[in-house]
């Protein structure tokens, strides 16, 4: 150990532990060493020192951690670094260290990380865990990911719907329930979703009441094939802390909390900006290589393909750019501003999608407010711009105040174009089943472009026709 670095009191600060984990980093990699500062910080600073170190050293220091910090750390790393340490602990027969590791987890935990393996991959893990353990989770990675089930914990607290408030209460106090559900769900003797109860009501009533009296009967579940973006609309619209998932005979298969629905939230929202430019929706920076060609290259293809049109407008007016070489310095302006206006709809109209805030009897109203607002934004900058043009025309040859003012009608409209097709786009790729967010900025881009070359140089040409002797 470097005699340099400074001891750690065990009342010290966090600040502390960050210094020693610093400096450990800094000068050499103790595994050992570094496993107690990092089991003693909360798990997403653990998870950021371990992306720190490399791919050797972090299974080097995973392996002597204790089971549950490493867990801990594991479920909160970059999804891609994560499976890369999972398989090398894997490789390294430690199968049973990763299995003891899975099993301190809550199930929903657990199978994140499982889905990041390779399925064959999967197989050491399962044997090495529990009998029970291992079922349990096998039928969790089994449902889709992208459903109610896929998102939901089996590890809950279920009450049975012929007991009484005593014996309800003697079941929460033996369990761990997770500190922010206000309701239990109560199941009948075949496991079928009665109602929920509210925690405050099995503290204010008497032991000896029956539970069933308390039971609120009108239950907000859902099933197991759920869309769990649909999922996560219900929880922001109502505030919901916990939600029960039910098969087709309504027997309760598990709950999906409020943490789980933040998550899924968090990676939509990367999923959908990252969809709509066209890469990987998976992809992360530490994605490998052929993951990053698969998600990119096939919509590069598709951009330059839909590039074509704006080429070919330019091509049309190669003459007229030769005549009046001024025009060469506006086309990219007016092309930027008609791609900015139109991506700032898009941004506005991708949210109102995914909070469910578009609604099919008020799309005209949508289309039309976004269409003046790029018309009315146009107008502004187009004035500002002439301005700017018109003093130009005074000092700088090739210049000229009629090219500004041709400059400024082409904004409006296409500004006014590109919001309407910012909003347009996503509203159209929804209303044929494709993923609204799916490739939505390329596609603007290819139209916002060739409406905007056409309006500015076809303008340019008639003016110029009309100035010129």
């Amino acid at each position: 150990m470097p005699e340099d670095l400074p001891a750690l009191e065990p009342d010290r600060p966090d600040s502390a532990v960050e210094q020693r984990v610093e400096g450990l980093i800094a000068h050499t990699i103790d595994a050992p060493v570094l496993a107690e500062m990092v089991e003693r910080q909360a798990p997403p600073d653990a998870a950021n020192t371990l992306e720190r170190l490399d791919e050797d050293d972090a299974v080097g220091v995973l392996a002597v951690m204790n089971h549950q910090a490493a867990a801990d750390a594991l479920v909160e790393m970059e999804p891609h670094l994560a499976a890369i340490i999972l398989e090398d602990l894997i490789n390294a027969s430690r199968a049973g260290d990763l299995a003891n590791m899975i099993g301190h987890l809550a199930p929903d935990d657990a199978v994140g990380l499982l889905r990041r393996l390779d399925p064959d991959k999967r197989e050491p893990i399962f044997s090495a865990l529990a009998h029970e353990m291992a079922i349990s989770l096998r039928d969790l990675i089994g449902y889709e990911p992208d459903t109610a089930a896929g998102i939901m914990t089996t590890r809950y607290v279920a009450l049975p719907a012929d007991g009484t408030i005593g014996e309800a209460t003697s079941v929460v106090r033996s369990s761990e329930i997770h500190e922010d559900l206000q309701y239990l769900p109560v199941v009948d003797e075949g496991g079928c979703l009665v109602g929920l109860v509210a925690m405050r009501d099995l503290l204010v009533h008497p032991d000896s009441l029956e539970l069933c009296e308390v039971t609120g009967r009108s239950v907000k579940a859902v099933r197991a094939d759920v869309d769990d973006e649909d999922v996560a609309r219900e929880f922001r619209r109502h505030d919901y802390t916990m939600m029960p998932v039910i098969d087709g005979d309504d027997r309760l298969l598990g709950v999906v909390t409020v943490d789980d629905v933040l998550d899924l939230i968090q990676s939509e929202q990367t999923e959908d900006v990252q969809r709509s430019v066209g890469a990987g929706a998976g992809e992360s920076v530490y994605s490998a290589l052929p993951e990053k060609i698969r998600g990119r290259l096939p919509w590069l293809f598709i951009s330059s393909l839909l590039m074509v049109p704006a080429s070919i407008v330019v091509l049309q007016f190669d003459g007229l750019i030769e005549q009046v070489a001024f025009l060469a310095v506006l086309m990219p302006m007016v092309a930027a501003l008609a791609g900015n206006a139109g991506h700032q709809s898009l941004a506005v109209t991708l949210r109102g999608l995914a909070l469910d805030e578009v609604h099919g009897e008020r799309i005209g109203s949508l289309l039309l407010r976004e269409v003046c607002t790029g018309l009315l934004s146009g107008a502004l900058i187009g004035m500002l711009l002439f301005g700017i043009v018109f003093l130009l025309s005074l000092v700088v040859e090739g210049a000229s105040w009629w090219v500004g003012l041709v400059m400024a009608i082409a904004l409006v409209f296409s500004m006014g174009i590109g919001s309407l097709t910012g909003t347009a786009v996503p509203l159209i790729l929804r209303r044929i089943g494709a993923d609204p967010a799916q490739g939505s900025c390329i596609v603007l881009i290819m139209i916002t472009d060739a409406v905007a070359f056409s309006l500015l140089l076809g303008l340019a040409w008639l003016g110029y026709a009309w100035i010129s002797p």
